[in-house]
């Protein structure tokens, strides 16, 4: 029941934060983007480069599902800045229901939103030829990669001004997500540590391997950042 209270606050206060708004509703306009590029660019960058970029197709949709986690998870971090000015994280923390009760539900609707956009991306893009577990799995490392960026944000801005600026620069990271494309070794070996280098792995080579490593690199960084939090050093 809470929950349900808290996410309906939370659309409150996107309601009255218009930038916060526009970001929460962005990934419709980056799905949008990325489908009529596939649809319309193929063949006028095949005649003036040579290159086919459905042959990247794989690294196209990944990109557009990091896309929308990396603007769900600037929101995030937004909103979790916003109880950090109001000091409401730290009441939750000294009620039953405690930093767990707040992280849950504070990151409720993102998550929520996450799962609703995969989806909507999934059906945009031809239904991207992958099993349901596949599918499942992405959403679900998408859903750890809004949280991280969420509390990443809340330890390192002051404001939603230095949240912005930080959270531009965490999207860098998604460039990892190409390091397979550079065939460098040295470059792919640090990508594998970087969460967001999965997504497009998985995606390009879902063998069971590279779906493990996945889960487990997602599960180890959100440890890290998530036991920084419990121990107030976040925030």
């Amino acid at each position: 029941m809470i929950k349900y209270a808290h996410m309906k606050a939370d659309y409150k206060q996107l309601r009255r934060e218009p930038m916060m708004l526009f970001l929460m509703l962005l990934p419709i306009l980056l799905i949008s983007i990325g489908k009529l590029a596939i649809i319309y660019l193929p063949h006028i960058v095949l005649d003036y480069t040579g290159i086919n970029i459905i042959d990247y197709y794989g690294y196209i949709v990944g990109m557009v599902f990091l896309l929308v986690a990396g603007m769900l998870g600037i929101v995030t971090g937004f909103m979790m800045l916003d109880d950090k000015d109001a000091r409401i994280y730290e009441l939750m923390s000294i009620t039953p229901l405690g930093r767990e009760g707040y992280l849950y539900n504070r990151l409720s609707l993102p998550v929520v939103m996450t799962w609703i956009y995969g989806l909507l991306t999934w059906v945009v893009y031809d239904g991207i030829q992958i099993s349901t577990g596949l599918l499942l799995l992405i959403l679900m490392l998408l859903s750890i990669e809004v949280m991280m960026i969420g509390l990443i944000l809340l330890y390192v801005a002051d404001d939603k001004v230095k949240g912005l600026t930080y959270g531009k620069g965490l999207n860098i990271v998604l460039l990892f997500s190409l390091a397979d494309l550079l065939e460098n070794p040295f470059l792919q070996g640090i990508a594998k540590v970087v969460p967001t280098y999965w997504i497009t792995k998985i995606l390009i080579q879902p063998e069971a391997l590279h779906m493990v490593s996945a889960l487990g690199v997602h599960l180890l960084w959100l440890v890290v950042i998530g036991r920084r939090f419990y121990k107030g050093d976040i925030g």
